[in-house]
Order: C-alpha cells, then sequence, then structure tokens
C-alpha cells in the first residue's frame, strides 16, 4: 500500500512543478519529457526553431529539417528545478545520417527524471526510496521532395514509470506506455520580390505532434493525454556572407488537447560573426503559463563542425531562470 503521506508529498511537489514550470506550461499530463525542447541554440532564440531545425534536434522541432541535413549529432542536458531539487534534469541525444541524395534517417532519445522521493506507509514506516522517470526512443524520416521542400516524420514510444509495486495502493506498478507520430513540413521559398525587394533565404515550417493514444497507467481512469501540438513559423536570413549571418524567427504553438488554452508565441534571433561565435536573443509569450519573459545565448564553432552552445530561458514566475547546455556535431 502506498504511503499516504509520502503519495501526498511527493505528488503535491509534481504539481507545483508541472503546473509552474514553462518546461510543462502547456498543461498536459502524460509524456512531460515530449514538451522539454532540446538545443540551447533554439532555447536561446526564444525557441523558435521549427523552420530552422538544421541538426540533430530537428527530429524534436521538425522532422522535415533532417531533410537537408547530412550527418549530426547533437546532445543536451538540463536542471529543470535546481533551486528545488538538484537530482530533477533533461538529458536529450539525437543522430541523423543521409541514405542517399533525398532521404534521411535518424534516432533519439529523450529521458527525464523526477529525482529521487522517499516512500512511508500510513504509520509514517520508511519503506526505501525511489526514482520517478520517463524515457522516449524516436525514430526518424525525411524526404527531399524537391531542392526546397521536405517532408518528415518520426515514430517514438513513450514509457513512464512513476512508482514502484510496493508504492501503490492498488500494488500495481504505477507506470504507463505509449506510442505517437509527429508530421512535418519544411520549406524553402524560392527567391522572390516584394515591393521591389528581393526576399531569399526564407523558410517556413509546420510540425504537429505527439498524435497517438493517452497514456493509461494503473487504470483507465487514470490515463493521461500526450501532449499532442501544433507548431508553425517562419526563418528570415536577410544578411548572409563571408563575414556575418543573421536570422529572425518566430513560432506559434498551438495546444490540441486543452483547446481553452491560449496560443505560446516566441520571437527570436542569431547573430553569428565570421562561423566562429554566435549570439543569440528571443522572447516567450505564454500567458497561461504566466511566462513573458526574454531568452538569450551564445554558442562557439570550431573548424566549422563542432557546436558548443548554452542558453537562459525563463519560467513560471514563481521559479528562477534555467540553464541550458548542449553540443553539436556535423559531419
Amino acid at each position: 500500500m502506498l504511503k499516504r503521506i509520502s503519495l501526498i508529498l511527493f505528488m503535491a511537489f509534481l504539481t507545483v512543478l508541472l503546473s509552474n514550470s514553462s518546461v510543462f506550461a502547456q498543461g498536459e499530463a502524460g509524456g512531460h519529457c515530449l514538451i522539454i525542447p532540446p538545443s540551447a541554440r533554439a532555447n536561446g532564440m526564444g525557441q523558435t526553431y521549427v523552420a530552422i531545425a538544421d541538426d540533430a534536434t530537428g527530429i524534436w522541432w521538425n522532422p522535415a529539417g533532417l531533410a537537408f541535413v547530412g550527418k549530426a549529432i547533437d546532445l543536451m542536458h538540463s536542471q529543470l528545478v535546481p533551486e528545488l531539487a538538484s537530482d530533477v534534469f533533461y538529458e536529450y541525444f539525437g543522430g541523423v545520417g543521409r541514405i542517399n541524395n533525398f532521404s534521411t534517417v535518424g534516432f533519439s532519445l529523450i529521458y527525464l527524471t523526477y529525482g529521487e522521493w522517499e516512500g512511508r506507509d500510513p504509520n509514517n514506516v520508511y519503506l526505501g526510496k525511489f526514482t520517478s522517470w520517463e524515457i522516449a526512443p524516436t525514430i526518424s524520416g525525411a524526404l527531399k521532395l524537391t531542392e526546397s521542400l521536405g517532408l518528415g516524420m518520426n515514430a517514438k514510444f513513450i514509457y513512464i514509470d512513476l512508482a514502484p509495486e510496493e508504492a501503490t495502493v492498488e500494488g500495481q506498478k504505477g507506470s504507463g506506455h505509449s506510442v505517437a507520430i509527429d508530421v512535418g513540413v519544411l520549406w524553402k521559398v524560392p527567391e522572390f520580390s516584394l515591393l521591389g525587394y528581393s526576399i531569399s533565404h526564407l523558410n517556413l515550417g509546420a510540425c504537429i505532434s505527439n498524435i497517438g493514444p493517452s497514456i493509461t497507467f494503473i487504470n483507465r481512469d487514470q490515463a493521461a493525454s500526450l501532449p499532442r501540438n501544433l507548431r508553425i513559423g517562419f526563418a528570415y536570413t536577410p544578411v548572409l556572407n563571408e563575414l556575418v549571418r543573421l536570422t529572425f524567427a518566430a513560432d506559434i504553438n498551438r495546444p490540441l488537447v486543452d483547446f481553452e488554452r491560449s496560443n505560446t508565441y516566441d520571437f527570436g534571433g542569431e547573430f553569428v560573426y565570421y562561423n566562429l561565435i554566435a549570439f543569440r536573443a528571443g522572447y516567450m509569450h505564454d500567458k497561461d503559463g504566466n511566462i513573458m519573459d526574454p531568452t538569450y545565448g551564445f554558442g562557439a564553432i570550431i573548424n566549422n563542425r563542432f557546436r558548443l552552445d548554452w542558453a537562459s530561458i525563463p519560467q513560471a514566475k514563481e521559479l528562477g531562470r534555467v540553464q541550458r547546455f548542449s553540443i553539436g556535431v556535423t559531419f
């Protein structure tokens, strides 16, 4: 039997964490590891990446972007609530490789841990320490339909382990799983003229994510919807030469579970100097999640291949900012 005191305290902590943190601002109850955006670069740009997605984190943002990627590996680490718990963190690993001139495949693994917690019975007898966690392996494929149009799809498995058998009232393991797919499109708009000005290096992207059945835990009454979401956006690079690259981007997110929830709006930009160092800034506007604050970050590029990135992003007003670190390699 689950120790009621421990369960109440643990679930109260999770409720505060999941309802207030920007990480879980979409408000769904299941598969929170699917909501956390990877890539310190993207986070520094205000989480605007659906129309860029030009590395292995594109698996999460928009698998269609992989159609224009050769070979890449990306990793990201982030402590989610460092002021509350040091053992609540998120890890992302992704890798992609080109098969031929028009197709690319990828794989990613997401791991989220809620940290360690104590279990106690109704008499406050200590019964051990337990860890709650989530994992989501994903396989991805993308096709370059034309030189400027890409289409991508992900298939993922989600597994959540909240509590072992000895820590549940029903005497059953508090775990659940589901499967889901993502579908995305990315269009690198051919050069065109607008009001006498030539417009080039404009990307338009869209991705619908986490389409799949709800996660059932001990019984169907405890089923939790996946964080289904539609993201659309653009990225425009008005300055691009050997010395500097300047990009502006914007994304709109439409939750597809809680339809009463407001859209979130993200804006950002990146300035790259001599393909050596990058400065990024952005703004996140999430009215329902109480997040209306700037993001910022920077990155270092080595030999046009290795990328080291850092970003600082806001959470809800009650929590401090979160730091994100990522490493990327392009082959």
